[in-house]
């Protein structure tokens, strides 16, 4: 018989072929399960393969037909030696078995691949386990080529009653738990990525903070550590789509490193490469939300290389104290002291974790379609009961970030997956908003209330400093004044005002919130000033409303905004439970 008309035949005890008139075995258990490819229908073609190893151990893996069918095919026969599959000696099994395996493959139910964790349609994928329900099924490619991310260790009881219960009472072990569960929650919120980050000294339960957030997704060895460079940063970004980013020590890291990463982990994709032909290589993509720690701040890392934190980087980090009676923490729940806790947290996150994330997604896939809307809806209702009326653009934006988290955990309460209440979960990310926004110093766009603040000051220096300009000339005054529709408005020379408040040599940007809250009138739109013919000759000054700048400081009794932020309940009142 010609090995174009070979037959196969699958045995308890192998794989067999019918040549030379009689059966021959070419290895041990092995089948097909699925022809895979990936959603798009178009590439990643391949086969979903099931053996049994010379243990009996049964073992599953997504090959490419490209890999099977072509010169990389030894990769997949060493694949199944290197697991222990026992296939027959001589080149002659391994050309069978390809030939039955690109036979099966042909004749296998489809299945769609994906190659890596997060959202894909209405399924989520990891490499341990998929939840969800599609018209296919969905298999992870790669399952034997890395260790799984996702470990897991005890019962979801026993996670809540060894280490949720142990967060109720503490604001930051919740908010901690609270990041863990809203990642996933990003693409259907329509939100950008971001992280929160948690400055203290030394000893005060920063890490362990850590391990609990890690503890909703997996082992301990789930957090990772920013000793990377951007680059291996954004890679470690890139396995955790959809998923918590842990990233402990920021102290440890090269301050260069930060700087690139705190833009480009947040932006959500790789940087643009060629290939080795030259053409442009494809972008990895990811949606994350980090948890991170340090003894130090943004600011402190970045005075080593001599940078200031820009505002977008304070609104992708955001940067929260240790704040509690215990370090980070409240409630010790009995421990003799926090040393004590933070031991019992660390040891019990180390027994008891993994299985509440599984939970949880099982839990969102069941409602996939109705999802999107019920967290949009939910993430506004927070944000506008947080907002206050002079908050500005970029703390709305962290406000919303804070309200995922706690839609996330309302909706884990409401499905009994954790063990404390949503009236808890409220005034626990409350009070982290609180502190973040005391720590912050206002409620302001960042450069808009350092030129505010600094325009103010003057404001209040300068008003014995100036002279009307029925003189011409200010001499030694530092600018003039006059009536305008009974307005009085004070002509500062520019060079004067750039000197004054600081501003770069190229301003225009940093005055644009004067022009847009009617503080600065100007005759020249470019540049920002307004030019003036004084007796012979023309001059640039910068014409401010002093009335106006003042009467907006004292519309801000605290001058800052803080004042505004609403109160919520305290643990002792009632709190009126959602339905």
């Amino acid at each position: 018989m010609t090995e174009a008309r070979m037959k196969f035949q699958l045995r308890d005890s192998g794989l067999y072929c019918f040549s030379s008139d009689e059966w021959q075995r070419v290895g041990g258990w092995i089948e097909v399960i699925a022809r895979t490819r990936l959603s798009n229908k178009k590439h990643g073609h391949g086969a979903l393969l099931q053996w049994k190893n010379m243990d009996n151990v049964l073992l599953r893996e997504v090959v490419y037909a490209r890999n099977l069918n072509g010169d990389n095919a030894r990769q997949i026969r060493e694949l199944l030696v290197d697991t222990g599959y026992p296939l027959e000696p001589g080149n002659v099994s391994w050309a069978r078995l390809q030939r039955y395996l690109l036979e099966e493959m042909a004749k296998a139910p489809p299945s769609t691949t994906v190659d890596r964790t997060g959202w894909h349609g209405p399924i989520f994928a990891t490499s341990s386990w998929t939840a969800g329900q599609a018209d296919e099924q969905h298999h992870f490619v790669g399952q034997l080529s890395t260790s799984p991310l996702l470990q897991e260790s005890g019962s979801l009881q026993d996670w809540q009653n060894q280490v949720g219960k142990l967060c109720d009472g503490n604001p930051l072990g919740i908010l901690s738990v609270g990041v863990a569960l809203a990642a996933p929650l990003l693409k259907h919120a329509e939100l950008e990525n971001g992280a929160f980050h948690l400055v203290g000294n030394s000893s005060t339960g920063k890490t362990t903070l850590l391990q609990v957030a890690a503890s909703v997704c997996g082992a301990p060895t789930f957090v990772r550590n920013w000793v990377a460079t951007a680059n291996g940063l954004a890679a470690v970004a890139a396995e955790h789509n959809d998923m918590l980013l842990a990233l402990d020590e920021i102290g440890l890291a090269r301050p260069e490193d930060v700087d690139v990463a705190t833009y480009h982990i947040m932006t959500g994709a790789s940087k643009l490469r060629a290939n080795i032909s030259g053409d442009l290589a494809a972008q990895t993509h990811w949606r994350t939300l980090a948890l991170s720690t340090g003894e130090v701040w943004l600011s402190e890392v970045f005075q080593e290389i001599g940078k200031s934190v820009k505002a977008g980087q304070e609104n992708r980090l955001v940067e929260i104290p240790i704040f509690g009676k215990f370090g980070a923490f409240d409630e010790l729940h009995g421990s003799n002291g926090a040393q004590e806790f933070v031991d019992a947290l660390k040891s019990r996150t180390r027994h008891y974790h993994g299985t509440l994330f599984r939970h949880w997604l099982e839990r969102l896939t069941e409602d996939v379609d109705d999802l999107p809307g019920y967290i949009q809806s939910e993430v506004a209702r927070l944000t506008e009961q947080w907002k206050t009326p002079h908050m500005a653009s970029q703390v709305v934006r962290v406000i919303r970030r804070f309200a995922l988290i706690t839609a996330a955990l309302c909706l884990a309460c409401r499905n009994y997956l954790l063990p404390w209440t949503e009236a808890e979960s409220v005034r626990a990310v409350h009070q982290v908003v609180g502190a973040w926004l005391r720590s912050r110093g206002h409620i302001f766009n960042s450069e808009e209330h350092r030129i505010l603040a600094r325009l103010r000051d003057a404001i209040y220096k300068w008003n014995h400093r100036l002279v009307d300009i029925e003189r011409g000339d200010y001499g030694r005054a530092i600018g003039l004044r006059r009536k305008v529709a009974g307005e009085t408005q004070w002509l500062i020379p520019k060079n004067t005002l750039i000197k004054e408040l600081g501003l770069r040599s190229r301003y225009t940007r940093e005055i644009e919130p004067l022009i847009q809250r009617d503080f600065l009138e100007t005759n020249e739109q470019s540049r920002g000033t307004m030019k003036i013919k004084l007796r012979d000759r023309s001059e640039r000054f910068f014409a401010l409303w002093p009335d106006r700048i003042k009467a907006y400081w004292e519309a801000l009794p605290d001058g800052d905004g803080l004042s505004q932020f609403p109160t919520i309940p305290t643990g002792d009142s009632e709190v009126e439970e959602d339905d």
